[in-house]
């Protein structure tokens, strides 16, 4: 079976270091298919810079922003974004920018789809996106 690229939504790591109830374990199972090489997870650098802005504020501790941004960098990759990538972006004039920038990130990268909780935000580019229990119903390996 042929590994599936898809773009990881900021969200979906939130869900896990957050633990968000009713959330995490079925963001954990996605990343855990990242892990294992099931998944080609990809992001992009916004993403992680919000992630360690927020796990640092929601804990108190910058040695635990740094400690989960290691373990994401471990599991997913960092997508190169190019500047025809924001040009493309800006012109898509989405209402937030940072999610048409994934958007164009994720089609520019090749994914299958964008991986998220929020998939109206994503409603205006022509790309799939399903949340995390969606993807793993789709592939048999629910939670």
């Amino acid at each position: 079976m042929k590994n599936e690229r898809a773009m990881i939504d900021t969200n979906i790591f939130l869900d896990v270091l957050l633990n968000r109830e009713g959330l995490a374990d079925g963001s954990s199972h996605l990343l855990e298919c990242c892990e294992n090489h099931m998944l080609t997870g990809l992001f992009t650098a916004s993403c992680i810079t919000d992630i360690f802005h927020i796990v640092r504020k929601h804990t108190k501790s910058t040695d635990a922003a740094y400690y989960a941004v290691s373990k994401i960098m471990n599991i997913v990759s960092v997508c190169d974004v190019s500047s025809s990538d924001v040009i493309l972006a800006l012109e898509k004039h989405a209402r937030d920018f940072e999610d048409g920038l994934l958007a164009v990130c994720a089609m520019s990268h090749e994914c299958s789809c964008i991986i998220t909780r929020n998939k109206t935000d994503f409603r205006d580019f022509n790309i799939s996106c399903l949340t995390p229990e969606e993807w793993l119903d789709k592939q048999k390996c629910g939670t």
